[in-house]
């Protein structure tokens, strides 16, 4: 029985990574301005990490988002079958976890919900998870935003189109969190006006 359990285990898992692939292959390259893509942002997608610990840490994150966007919405996605922001969400950002109608077998969501999740489309999405995932790839590729933000070795290309590196080899999660939006606030940030005489 283990063995057997195992063996379904790993195919689920090859099915998974094939998905990921697939979903890749559906990029549709397209033009932006950078950074006034950010500075011009008014509603903003966080993909928030699928890792208890690096959920807890993206806390430092959340609470310097709104510095980075101030006038933008900010609206938190969570992997399906989430319980954290039933506890946790100080900053009155809108939060969304896919119930299990919204998915189909291998954590696919549906055309329904994508519909309704980018209806108004998103500005900028920023992807807070280290790894691709199914969900994840989906809801990236199927957004057509074309600033797409993660971490330095997190999702990578195709699902990300800026990469913000900070420059440090080894960082915990929640230093790099905050480093992170360090960056993002400095690029988001409106060009100062220069000063006439």
């Amino acid at each position: 029985m283990p063995g057997r359990r195992s063996n379904l285990c790993w195919k689920v898992a090859v099915i998974k990574e094939w998905l990921i692939k697939w979903w890749a292959n559906r990029e549709e390259p397209q033009e932006f301005t950078f950074p006034g893509a950010l500075q011009s942002a008014k509603r903003v997608l966080v993909l928030m990490p699928v890792e208890l610990e690096a959920m807890h840490q993206s806390e430092f994150f959340l609470s310097r988002l709104p510095q980075a966007f101030p006038r933008g919405k900010v609206t938190l996605l969570y992997p399906p079958n989430s319980l954290a922001p039933r506890f946790y969400n100080p900053y009155g950002f809108v939060a969304l976890v896919p119930e299990p109608s919204h998915v189909r077998m291998f954590d696919i969501p549906k055309r329904s919900f994508l519909d309704k999740l980018f209806d108004p489309p998103f500005d900028v999405v920023i992807a807070l998870n280290k790894t691709p995932t199914v969900f994840y790839a989906a809801v990236i590729m199927s957004s057509h935003t074309p600033v797409r933000i993660g971490l330095p070795g997190g999702m990578g290309k195709p699902f990300v189109t800026i990469e913000l590196r900070h420059g440090r080899a080894e960082v915990d999660v929640k230093t790099e969190y905050i480093l992170f939006v360090e960056m993002l606030r400095k690029l988001a940030a409106p060009p100062a006006a220069t000063p006439t005489t």
